[in-house]
Formats: structure tokens, C-alpha cells, sequence
């Protein structure tokens, strides 16, 4: 018996998986970032939510083959007008809307059609672009843990 988990549900665990921890970190701790041992020159707490929210809406427009509709700032840091934790999760939050939006568009047909890539000049794929979206965000989720742990949260996946 094969079991199917609708798209929809997947998304929004892996949209979870950014967002819960943007809401349990403090606000007055989104400027924090680690400094013992190998972590010199690594993105603050806000700073690493602001990227995996660029990095969504940069794989959404290229999904979609459009402009994505929100500032991606530079180095994929996101806008530096967005700074606040309120304004932060809402870019997190709405990335994660756009990204849904532009995996719900693909298709068997449209799937492994040639598409333009945010980066680079080699052509990608729908496919191959959904894959990072996914890989992308949890690999910042296991450095959001971190980042939530050396402050005392316990992250709310790990919650009982």
C-alpha cells in the first residue's frame, strides 16, 4: 500500500520547520551569532531567517519563470529595510507562501522542462529547483537549532 502525503501538508512542515523557530527566538536576540570556535564571520539569527526567505522567493520565481515579487537583498541576505523580528517572520512567512504557490504549478509536464536558474548560466530544472527549496531550508534549520539551543530555547520541534 502506497501512502501519499498531499504537497500542500509537506510544505507547510517545512515551512514550520523555519517559522516556529523565528517566532521562539526573542527579539532581542535576532542580532545573535555565534563567535567561539569555527563560527567567525557567520549570519546572525535575523540574518539567517532573512536568507532562507530569499533563497525561497529566488527558487520560487524561478519555478514560476517571473521576477520574484519581494526584495532579495544582497548576498541573499534579504532586504536590509526588513529588521525588525515582526518584519522578519512575515518575509519568512511570506517567502514560504510564494514558494508554495510556485510548487503548486508544477506539473508531470512542466517538471523536467528546461528552466532558467537563480544562479549561474547552466538551465535547471522544476524538479531540481524543488529539491533545493526542501534541502536548503533544512540545512539552515539544523544551524537555527544551534543558534535557539546557545541561547536557552529549546527549539518546538523538540518540545514534548
Amino acid at each position: 500500500m502506497r501512502v501519499r502525503v498531499p504537497v500542500g501538508f509537506a510544505l507547510l512542515c517545512l515551512a514550520l520547520s523555519a517559522v516556529l523557530p523565528a517566532e521562539a527566538m526573542p527579539a532581542n536576540k535576532y542580532a545573535f551569532a555565534p563567535t567561539q570556535g569555527e563560527f567567525k564571520g557567520v549570519r546572525d539569527f535575523g540574518t539567517q531567517m532573512k536568507h532562507i526567505a530569499a533563497v525561497n522567493y529566488m527558487i520560487g520565481g524561478a519555478i514560476l519563470g517571473e521576477k520574484p515579487p519581494a526584495d532579495m537583498g544582497p548576498d541573499e541576505n534579504g532586504p536590509a529595510s526588513v529588521k525588525s523580528k515582526d518584519e522578519i517572520v512575515k518575509y519568512l512567512k511570506d517567502s514560504f507562501a510564494y514558494l508554495h504557490k510556485a510548487m503548486d504549478s508544477i506539473t508531470a509536464a512542466n517538471i523536467l522542462e528546461p528552466i532558467k536558474a537563480p544562479w549561474g548560466d547552466q538551465p535547471t530544472t522544476r524538479l531540481a529547483m524543488s529539491v533545493i527549496g526542501v534541502g536548503h531550508t533544512f540545512d539552515h534549520y539544523g544551524q537555527v537549532v544551534e543558534y535557539l539551543r546557545m541561547n536557552g530555547i529549546i527549539p518546538p520541534a523538540s518540545r514534548g
